[in-house]
């Protein structure tokens, strides 16, 4: 609930200045935010499956319903989202959670750090490849609704 309020005050904001949303770059931007915050909470839950495991959740099951709930819901205010329900995108999620893994495998290696980082450039490369491809897949036009036609007035 508390990240209700904070969602329903930043949508508050947001419509006090459409300005900020009518324009390509604000479905540039939207797209942006919401693919890093899907990204990152999609990979560091995947590193915790044994929490989520402990409590009778499957961790990317339960990380899908968020992150479709969470697009529903920020599809009310941002002009453009990700098409979260596409299974592609899904897919890229995991491919995402299997490059990371090689990426952390490679960091706890006894290797010196030059050739870890070396060893760590292609699952670099090919996990900034997958984000870039999931961020260039068609979006979902969306935007408020109710924005008002006409001058807001003070009313006393």
């Amino acid at each position: 609930q508390d990240e209700n309020r904070h969602g329903d005050f930043f949508s508050a904001l947001l419509k006090a200045q459409p300005q900020f949303l009518n324009d390509w770059k604000a479905k540039l931007w939207s797209r942006f935010f919401c693919l890093s915050v899907y990204v990152t909470m999609y990979l560091n839950d995947c590193q915790r499956t044994t929490f989520y495991e402990g409590i009778g959740l499957d961790t990317k099951e339960f990380d899908m319903h968020v992150i479709i709930e969470t697009n529903r819901t920020t599809a009310r205010i941002f002009p453009a989202v990700l098409d979260v329900e596409n299974p592609e995108f899904k897919r890229k999620l995991d491919r995402m959670v299997e490059i990371n893994k090689k990426i952390i495998a490679i960091g706890e290696s006894d290797d010196i750090p030059l050739v870890k980082n070396l060893k760590r450039i292609p699952h670099v490369a090919a996990l900034v490849s997958e984000i870039i491809a999931a961020y260039l897949m068609p979006p979902i036009e969306s935007g408020s609704v109710d924005f008002a036609e006409f001058e807001p007035q003070l009313v006393y």
